[in-house]
């Protein structure tokens, strides 16, 4: 198993530093925030690689470690430390204080053009379900969570997620195992604020052949938690609304004749819906909106750094 060797949590560390950042450049650089900025600078240090790409206020910090800290930055036991940042002039204290103000705008650029991309994925995903609705009478919707235990997600760094999720998409791509009837999926990487990554799925199945969305719900899940990232997976049944530990022994009740009887999914637009029934389809609609939703907690959750290449959202192509 590929684990993160440091021994720093990162997803926690980048909102960490992401909120001060958002202070330094509302209330500007103190000399009672240098012991604070020394120690994000030195964790900084230990998660940062210059294969990766960091976005709005995580960029403006590592622009700043690099351009404007970097000539401050000793060795000290071993590990590089930017304590002498503690010693600095007040007249350093007050440019580099202007400098968080000065690139404000670079950051609000960059939330600019995230909510614009998010935008774009509902017109997208839209069309991409009025085909598929178009072309087959009927579609069984699967919709799963799938993130990192609790105790186990500073094992995981953007460099292992993004290994994970690589291997999830070729599984998917490859139509293997629990994806063999699948017709169209997406997927989006989140970061929990004070959490860890996570990936959210929509998958849409040939309805003619799979009709247990709980059952492949679990079974993706399981997927993720054994064989991709080998005991470090948890996972969210949203058809279940159960985690892996309670979802291990619910057994799925679900047919074309009786699905809005007996099928409570029915009624959140995931499970199967057909093409003749406006209020299934209404409801499907609420399902895949979730994945261009702007609201200040999905914000919150948006990914700030990637492994050059990454995508935070994709989609297959429809079959």
């Amino acid at each position: 198993m590929i684990i993160n060797q440091n021994t720093l949590h990162e997803p926690k560390l980048l909102i960490e530093i992401e909120s001060f950042t958002k202070r330094i450049i509302d209330d500007g650089l103190k000399r009672k925030d240098l012991p604070e900025l020394v120690r994000l600078l030195d964790a900084f240090e230990q998660i940062y690689s210059c294969n990766y790409i960091y976005t709005d206020y995580i960029g403006l910090f590592e622009f700043l470690s690099n351009y404007e800290f970097y000539g401050l930055k000793q060795i000290q036991d071993g590990q590089y430390t930017y304590a002498s940042l503690l010693g600095i002039s007040d007249w350093l204290l007050a440019y580099y204080s202007s400098q968080f103000k000065i690139h404000k705008s670079k950051v609000l650029s960059d939330i600019r053009q995230y909510k614009y991309r998010v935008k774009e994925r509902l017109n997208k995903l839209r069309f991409f379900n009025e085909i598929l609705f178009n072309r087959y009478s009927r579609n069984l919707v699967v919709r799963v969570d799938l993130k990192y235990q609790i105790d186990k997600q500073n094992l995981v760094d953007i460099e292992i997620f993004n290994q994970h999720v690589r291997k999830l998409c070729n599984r998917m791509a490859n139509k293997h195992y629990c994806f063999k009837n699948l017709k169209f999926y997406v997927w989006c990487l989140e970061q929990a604020p004070l959490g860890g990554y996570h990936v959210h799925l929509y998958l849409i199945y040939d309805g003619s052949k799979s009709t247990h969305d709980c059952k492949l719900a679990k079974w993706v899940g399981r997927l993720w938690m054994d064989k991709i990232t080998e005991g470090l997976g948890y996972y969210w049944n949203c058809h279940t609304s159960k985690g892996a530990d309670e979802d291990r022994n619910y057994v799925a009740v679900n047919t074309v004749n009786d699905q809005v009887e007996t099928n409570p999914n029915y009624l959140n637009g995931l499970g199967m819906i057909e093409r003749k029934d406006p209020r299934g389809l209404e409801r499907l609609e609420a399902v895949y909106s979730y994945f261009a939703c702007l609201t200040s907690e999905k914000i919150d959750q948006r990914l700030r750094v990637r492994v050059k290449g990454m995508k935070a959202f994709g989609y297959s192509q429809l079959i």
